[in-house]
């Protein structure tokens, strides 16, 4: 992976700043905006443009140079040249490495954004070995809301198996009720005529319910996440 000193980060976090400041000026776009794209937070970006952060994470800088059109070294000052992929190669570009699309709605419709820059990228031997996945089932996802806090909060990525929309064993799975995505634990009430699911939300805030397998879209089954500390 990326380390800060391959780069120059430490020494050069001012210049950082100024440059990242000049890219997004260049192209028009918000902190905000930058940020939901680089998926970092956007007092992140403040940080670094400000000079406030001397040590900012290198893995989160890859995501602001892609998100941009331009390469680490540059954003970070080391390079003069803006091109990304000359001075080293990021996930996408190795064979070692797959890119997972993310889930999102429009228009009342499910859709997997297939924009290479909006892709975010895992290890394949990591997929197989510890997810015992297939990458091409694979989508990501950020959670919305707090129904499953403390399991999953907001703002919290979540890995989805496509492939496991059936809710046995019970666990974690994803669901598009036509409006919009939600993480809801599911558990399966066998009965012959007419399957049930027990949806229980990890909050206890929020109600436990039965409702009928057919009336639920599953999209897949949660089977990782990662959270900012």
């Amino acid at each position: 992976m990326y380390t800060k000193q391959a780069f120059g980060l430490n020494d050069n976090h001012q210049g950082l700043g100024q440059r990242l400041r000049l890219e997004m000026k260049k192209r028009g776009i918000s902190s905000v905006e930058l940020a939901k794209r680089a998926d970092v937070k956007t007092s992140f970006l403040y940080d670094v443009i400000s000079g406030k952060s001397a040590n900012p994470s290198s893995i989160k800088l890859a995501r602001v140079a892609e998100s941009l059109g331009v390469s680490l070294t540059y954003l970070a000052g080391t390079s003069d040249s803006p091109v990304a992929g000359y001075e080293f190669s990021l996930p996408s570009q190795t064979q070692d490495y797959v890119p997972v699309s993310r889930l999102f709605t429009e228009g009342g419709a499910l859709v997997a954004n297939e924009d290479p820059m909006e892709n975010c990228h895992f290890r394949k031997d990591w997929i197989r070995r510890k997810l015992c996945v297939s990458p091409a089932d694979l989508r990501i996802l950020t959670i919305s809301g707090d129904g499953m806090a403390p399991t999953l909060c907001n703002g919290d990525i979540v890995l989805v198996d496509t492939s496991k929309k059936h809710p046995s064993p019970p666990g974690i799975f994803i669901l598009f009720d036509g409006v919009g995505l939600a993480a809801k634990r599911l558990e399966l009430l066998a009965q012959a005529d007419w399957p049930k699911l027990r949806v229980i939300y990890d909050n206890p805030h929020y109600s436990t319910y039965e409702a009928p397998l057919a009336e639920h879209n599953i999209v897949g089954r949660v089977v990782w996440f990662s959270r900012e500390i």
